[in-house]
């Protein structure tokens, strides 16, 4: 279960190996959660590397092409390797390449595969023992090669040092769980915002599997109510729940109560308002449904490390 934390100050690195004829979608919706994070924390707290195996450029489905800035491998023991190959990912698991990637698998913190890459991975050798998935298309061939690939049918498989994902939307869904393991899941439920706009009542394509249309009503209302924040017990009401089943739903998905999670979306929108406006910060304590100065500026140090006052004058 996710617990909030102290701001985490550890940079993590990624190297995305691309193949021709891999999916410009899969790849964006892998890197962008990432570059999203850096902007929303105000750091670096990623950086990434596009590679290719020969260090040459490859070409996207859609014929775009994409110059690396490094050959595979890279052998670095605190970065995370991301294979991408989206078409024809049978074909690029030649015994040459298996081998070098087996080789190359010990100098990498995690291994991933997204759409296809849980291909490689397994006829490398590199998935045996391990839960893993493929895109839903391939899944059964995947399942029948690979016996000793505990296969399941999911979007996405966090197992440790080994992760898949079936497709961009999967690929989306990872990358943010991974955010939400080092940060928090009030930095998620920002990226999400960014890149859509979701109706309460709608799926949520971006939202963590487990998400539910009570949980989706209730953020809604907190993120309408900022100003003037709602009890829980009418949050419930909105939700269509009880009191008690809305804290069962927060705890089991965000590990933390509803209040915590109100209080950071609402810190969210305080330090959005303190980086892009030249509002008082007695105003923006007001806008965020704070009356006490010194209970905002209490609350915001303990979310993001530092006082209001201090944050914005490093900006």
């Amino acid at each position: 279960m996710r617990k909030w934390t102290k701001p985490n100050t550890r940079t993590e690195h990624f190297v995305f190996l691309l193949f021709e004829q891999f999916s410009n979608q899969v790849l964006a919706n892998a890197l962008e959660p990432l570059r999203a994070a850096n902007t929303f924390l105000g750091r670096t707290a990623y950086t990434w590397d596009l590679a290719s195996v020969t260090g040459e450029p490859v070409h996207s489905s859609a014929g775009m092409q994409v110059v690396p800035n490094i050959a595979f491998p890279v052998e670095n023991p605190q970065s995370n390797l991301v294979l991408l190959p989206s078409y024809g990912y049978r074909q690029i698991a030649t015994p040459s390449f298996l081998r070098q990637l087996k080789a190359a698998s010990n100098s990498y913190a995690r291994l991933v595969g997204v759409d296809g890459g849980a291909w490689a991975l397994a006829a490398a050798g590199l998935l045996d023992g391990y839960r893993a998935t493929i895109h839903m298309d391939e899944f059964d061939a995947f399942s029948e090669k690979f016996p000793e690939v505990f296969a399941l049918r999911s979007r996405w498989i966090d197992d440790g040092d080994r992760m898949t994902a079936g497709g961009a939307i999967s690929a989306f869904e990872l990358m943010m769980n991974l955010v939400a393991e080092a940060h928090g899941t009030a930095l998620t439920l920002r990226i999400a915002a960014l890149f859509a706009a979701v109706d309460s009542n709608a799926p949520n394509p971006l939202e963590p599997p487990r998400g539910d249309v009570r949980l989706r009503r209730a953020l809604a209302t907190m993120e309408g109510n900022i100003e003037t924040p709602v009890p829980i017990a009418e949050l419930a009401v909105a939700a269509g729940c009880t009191h008690k089943d809305l804290e069962r739903r927060f705890h089991r998905t965000f590990g933390a109560s509803p209040r915590k999670v109100y209080q950071r979306i609402r810190l969210n929108t305080a330090r959005n308002l303190i980086e892009t406006s030249s509002m008082s910060l007695s105003e923006v304590s007001t806008r965020v449904g704070y009356s006490n100065a010194s209970a905002f500026s209490r609350a915001f140090r303990e979310a993001f490390g530092q006082s209001p006052r201090s944050f914005r004058s490093v900006e």
